[in-house]
């Protein structure tokens, strides 16, 4: 018997107490991540989620016999002491275990031509020698940079703690150890060390793709990030991404916390300066002195906090500003067949039309390139949890006006015409599906496409972004000039009130988590502070297993 997708419960009536440790808003990576850290040094949380289960993008769902994901396709730096490997240890005690995907862990097929991401910095490198002799030194030089932006991102998250420590070390940190390349544009960096156009666009499309961003607003030390977040691999988690949360729930409850869901947080409630807790949608008022909002910056400081006057608009909303990430349609797919019958690759497919930022940039039609994943193909469990059956998901980006004409209105009673572009969309992803992997023509047995306005009603992200804010050259800075982003920090303008998630520092699962590590901290004392690094610091030094 295997255990349900659905994570969280909702509460009984009159269960939800008047006062906890902590109040987390949302159970996304981000939010679960603070929540445990929290409740293993003693705190009792409870954690508010809107939608009917837990788990944010990494929550799946069933229908009619099949099983998919929504938004974890693979994770990488998890072999033995790196940081994500550490984390999802200490989080959830060891109980998350993690399949690799072997070696390619990616394909890209951009213009006709097939690439693939092996694993390894050495290998990789090798490989794009072999097919660009000519580039040798331009890509022996882009590998050297990729490893000296690998304290780019630590910087960062210094950077966003507060505290004179923290800063000075961020400071020291990025001014010894940061190129200049790191915050510029990705396409302008890459430009100068290759001069092949098919070269640039095998390094650059993963990112952009995966990203949600054009090259030319994208910073290169984002597309280094890739690089080292893959290099030893990537894995998925064995039961499918439903497990994360699920692993993550039982040490909240260990403490005396809940995970609850069909919860949501009507308003964060202020005395003056200062969080005191939130009023729920039913009005059950819930007091503690850590509030904690992993629901993102643009719905945190423009819905469940209070208007303040306009005097200051920046400091009122430290959002402001900044773009909000590109919106995506997302087909899920069930075959009828097992993932080997029909062909199912257990690595990721990224297709374009051999220009990877023309979409993003405005030149290259309402969609973008695509990426196709099948879970199926991963887990290990799968097929004994459904014999005979496949699923699989394909993403694309869409043009935020496409949908535009349609917000406001109400899930499940949509206009006919969004049910138009619906199968209209739906029809061209399938085109495609069958060009690139023929076996599975005549064999899919069910399909549902989720929009832009599906995404925002259950994340209530403003648009549909798959990862909130944009995480782009004018949110980071350039090195000179500070960037929209830097207001955006854990701790608050509010005492006691904390961001988490996504928005603090950069998109994705390790983005998520981190930003959740960095909340925890902010709304520890140093003792919490001290215990929570040490037994960090002692899952990393452990004997590999």
């Amino acid at each position: 018997m295997t255990r349900g997708v659905l994570v969280g419960r909702a509460p009984a009536p009159g269960e939800v107490r008047d006062a906890y440790d902590a109040v987390v808003v949302g159970s996304g990576v981000g939010g679960l991540t603070t929540a445990v850290c929290l409740a293993r040094q003693g705190r009792r949380v409870a954690v508010f989620e809107q939608h009917y289960t837990a788990g944010g993008y990494t929550h799946a769902y069933r229908r009619r016999g099949w099983e998919w994901d929504v938004g974890i396709h693979y994770v990488g730096q998890l072999a033995p002491r790196e940081p994500v490997r550490v984390l999802s240890d200490y989080l959830t005690g060891g109980a998350l275990r993690w399949a690799p995907l072997g070696d390619p862990y990616d394909e890209y097929r951009l213009g006709g031509e097939v690439y693939r991401a092996p694993v390894g910095f050495a290998a990789y490198q090798a490989r794009l020698i072999a097919r660009f002799p000519a580039e040798r030194s331009g890509i022996e030089e882009l590998f050297r940079l990729v490893a000296r932006c690998r304290a780019t991102l630590p910087a960062l998250a210094l950077g966003r703690l507060s505290g004179p420590v923290a800063r000075r070390l961020a400071g020291l940190l990025r001014s010894a150890a940061v190129p200049p390349e790191a915050l510029r544009p990705a396409r302008e960096v890459v430009a100068g060390l290759v001069r092949d156009e098919r070269l640039r666009q095998a390094v650059l499309t993963p990112s952009v793709l995966l990203l949600a961003d054009s090259s030319s607003r994208l910073p290169f030390f984002l597309v280094a990030v890739l690089f080292e977040h893959f290099r030893t691999g990537a894995w998925y988690p064995v039961g499918g991404s439903a497990a994360i949360a699920r692993a993550m729930v039982d040490p909240v409850r260990a403490a005396g916390g809940e995970v609850f869901v069909r919860t949501p947080v009507d308003r964060i409630e202020l005395d003056g300066t200062r969080a005191t807790g939130v009023v729920l949608a039913d009005g059950t008022r819930v007091r503690a002195p850590v509030v904690v909002s992993a629901a993102g910056a643009h719905h945190t400081y423009r819905t469940l906090l209070p208007r303040r006057p306009a005097r200051d608009a920046r400091a009122a909303d430290p959002a402001r500003g900044m773009r909000e990430g590109f919106p995506f349609v997302l087909l899920f797919l069930g075959f009828d067949g097992d993932p080997r019958e029909l062909g199912l690759p257990p690595y990721n497919l990224m297709v374009t039309d051999g220009d990877c930022d023309a979409f993003f940039d405005g030149t290259g039609g309402h969609t973008s390139g695509f990426f196709l994943s099948f879970s199926s193909a991963k887990d290990p469990t799968w097929t004994a949890r459904y014999p005979g059956r496949s699923t699989g998901e394909i993403l694309a980006y869409v043009d935020p006006a496409l949908f535009a004409p349609f917000h406001g209105s109400r899930w499940h009673d949509r206009d006919p015409a969004y049910l138009a572009l619906k199968a209209e969309l739906t029809e061209r992803l399938l085109d495609r599906l069958y060009v690139h992997l023929p076996r599975t023509r005549g064999r899919v047995a069910y399909h549902e496409l989720g929009t832009p306005l599906t995404a925002e009603h259950f994340t209530r992200w403003p648009g549909g972004s798959l990862y909130g804010l944009a995480k782009d050259v004018a949110a980071f800075g350039d090195g000179t000039r500070p960037g929209l982003a830097d207001g955006l920090r854990p701790r608050t303008e509010f005492e006691g009130l904390y961001l988490s998630g996504q928005d603090v520092l950069a998109g994705g699962f390790l983005g998520a988590a981190t930003g959740g590590l960095l909340a925890a901290h902010e709304a520890l004392d140093r003792p919490g502070r001290t215990r929570l690094w040490r037994s960090l610091l002692k899952h990393a030094l452990r004997p590999a297993t």
